[in-house]
């Protein structure tokens, strides 16, 4: 497993707070940025609107219950492993 920077995991505990799960580094790099850009609370509506569908759409295509042990959030989108 990549270690993290300090950095980058610094900038999610000042967001998040030092108890909040630890994500994959990809997904952690992306709220960060959301919140830096000041577009977190507004994406996360849009999220918990369309939760229920997204939610059956990920189960359906790995077979799995949408957890953190989910294979989904191991996928990079932005480097095209999807």
């Amino acid at each position: 497993m990549k270690k993290i920077s300090n950095n980058l995991l610094n900038q999610y505990i000042k967001y998040f707070g030092k108890d909040a799960t630890i994500p994959p580094e990809h997904i952690m790099k992306t709220l960060v940025e959301m919140k830096e850009k000041g577009t977190y609370d507004s994406n996360m509506k849009v999220i918990k609107k369309e939760f229920k569908s997204i939610k059956k759409r990920i189960e359906e295509k790995t077979g799995n219950k949408l957890n953190k042990d989910n294979p989904i959030f191991d996928v990079d989108f932005d480097k095209g492993e999807n």
